[in-house]
């Protein structure tokens, strides 16, 4: 099978996993917070899947960003919600309920978020470069099939079989850490020849759309009079993304390994700053007694 083949067929197929393993965590009780709990999850899903898009906007145009990279930027800002945010808001003593339900409604909603700001930016920033194409329709039906059908199959699956899914998210889990240490790998090798200035394009973009992530997670909440353990777990939803849907809509879809480096050194950076909330989460949040 051609290389082509293997990356067009073979890296949906390994989201579709990944995504498999997420419902596999989920249950229909986790989105029943959307009328019990609305504000803090309302609040983290226009966050992290409106204006975290448009702040990455603002900075691809504020810092003169090559095209494939601005847009890059634009992908990875309207990424889902990452669940290993879950993993950190239970580390970081935040409100694990809250981010698992960021998690479950976030992927349903990126479903049509992500296809058009990724194609809005495509447009005001690829200055006509007509190389770059993402039709919004049929990404939208790509994204159901690597997202949506692959979640409720988890989700099936749990309820029918919850000892198996238990063992099996857990595998599903070191094999998408896999996944994304594999895709990082192959876009630093399929750009290797620019990648000194790629990265100097890209990371400083990056590392600033992490400082605005966090800032917004946490002055936004603040400011509407959530509970620390809520500002955390917001924050934590807007900082951690599934960057590697970002990476597969690059390479599959958009055909630029150049679109994936954002999505790539962001899923790096993103481990670094759940850390960092971890250490502030513990510090400023009692422990239950």
């Amino acid at each position: 099978m051609e290389q082509s083949a293997l990356i067009d067929i073979g890296l949906p197929i390994a989201v579709f996993i990944i995504m498999a393993g997420i419902g596999m965590t989920l249950a229909p009780v986790d989105f029943q917070r959307v009328v019990t709990q609305p504000k803090a999850l309302v609040w983290g899903i226009v966050a992290a899947l409106v204006l975290m898009p448009l702040v990455a906007l603002l900075l691809a145009t504020l810092m003169g960003l090559p095209p494939e990279i601005a847009v890059g930027l634009v992908v990875v800002a309207a990424c889902p919600i990452g669940t290993t945010s879950s993993l950190f808001s239970y580390l970081a003593r935040g409100d694990l309920a809250l981010s698992i339900a960021l998690s479950a409604v976030g992927s349903l909603v990126a479903i049509v978020t992500l296809p058009l700001f990724a194609n809005f930016a495509i447009e005001r920033l690829s200055d006509g470069d007509a190389r770059v194409y993402l039709p919004v329709l049929r990404t939208i039906g790509v994204m159901i099939a690597i997202i949506l059908f692959p979640v409720i199959v988890g989700m099936g699956i749990r309820r029918k079989a919850p000892g198996f899914a238990a063992r099996a998210e857990r595998l599903v889990g070191a094999f998408g850490l896999l996944v994304l240490v594999a895709l990082i790998v192959g876009i630093g090798i399929s750009v290797y020849e620019r990648w000194v200035e790629i990265l100097v394009s890209a990371g400083p973009a990056v590392v600033a759309l992490v400082v605005c992530a966090v800032a917004l997670g946490l002055l936004g909440s603040r400011a509407l009079g959530l509970s620390a353990a809520e500002a955390v777990t917001v924050t934590l939803s807007i900082s951690i993304r599934n960057a590697a849907i970002g990476m597969v809509l690059a390479i599959t879809m958009m055909h630029s390994p150049e679109i994936a480096v954002p999505p790539a050194l962001f899923g790096l950076l993103m481990y670094a700053t759940g850390f960092s909330l971890v250490a502030y989460g513990r510090m400023t949040i009692k422990a239950p007694a």
